[in-house]
């Protein structure tokens, strides 16, 4: 009888981040004919601030952003919005007990910018961020809204990470394309799929182009795409 996972059966898999409880890839740790390596190429460090712009909105691009922003109880504005890059970082800001405002949909982060342009107006807006972030919303905003760069974390590439050949590999940042390349090359044979139109632009940057793109930030996507590949 033909299974969910038979696209994958004796292949192996690298995904290049921990995966979080309840992630649909857990039903591959069970299958034995499926190798499953789940580790992320870089660390994040927390970057201490002490002011916090009184802006319209905050803007989180990822779930870092979110947790290294609060884990510093920040002063908020008095009826502040918030808008996220996603479904999944709005579930997890609600962890924080805050509701997005905005949500970004697909994974083109030049659409989600413009999308959230329509809604910001002449409003003002916060982006908690990484240190080495591309910035692509601010870059596709109005000249009429007055930003915020907040840094709240900084990424730092790993040097102490092995990894086998895989048949499939599944880069989550920019940054973790950028770790690969540190260590390995891609090869023809491997199936590539990127979390979202950034990564796979930094994959391009070393000649990668056949690259597949979920259609959604999160491992939900990501499976679903791996599997119809395959």
């Amino acid at each position: 009888m033909e299974t969910l996972i038979d696209p994958v059966k004796g292949k192996s898999i690298f995904i290049s981040r921990k995966l979080g409880n309840n992630s649909p890839f857990d039903i591959l740790l069970k299958e034995e004919s499926v190798k499953l390596i789940d580790e992320p190429l870089i660390k994040t460090i927390r970057v201490p601030f002490s002011h916090t712009p009184q802006t319209d909105w905050i803007f989180f691009s990822s779930k870092n952003a979110i947790s290294y922003f609060f884990s510093q109880s920040p002063v908020l504005p008095e009826g502040v919005k918030f808008g996220v890059i996603g479904k999944a970082s709005a579930d997890f800001l609600f962890t924080f007990g805050k509701r997005a405002d905005f949500t970004g949909a697909g994974v083109d982060l030049t659409a989600i910018a413009r999308s959230f342009r329509d809604v910001l107006q002449n409003d003002s807006v916060l982006f908690p961020q990484a240190m080495d972030s591309l910035q692509t919303i601010q870059k596709h905003l109005s000249f009429t809204n007055t930003t915020f760069n907040l840094y709240t974390y900084k990424t730092v590439i790993r040097n102490d990470f092995e990894l086998p050949y895989t048949d499939v590999l599944i880069f989550t940042s920019p940054s973790n394309v950028n770790a690969y390349y540190t260590k390995y090359r891609i090869d023809v044979r491997q199936l590539v799929i990127a979390m979202g139109s950034t990564t796979k632009y930094q994959l391009s940057e070393f000649g990668i182009k056949n690259v597949l793109t979920p259609d959604s930030f999160d491992e939900a996507g990501l499976f679903k795409v791996m599997l119809q590949a395959s």
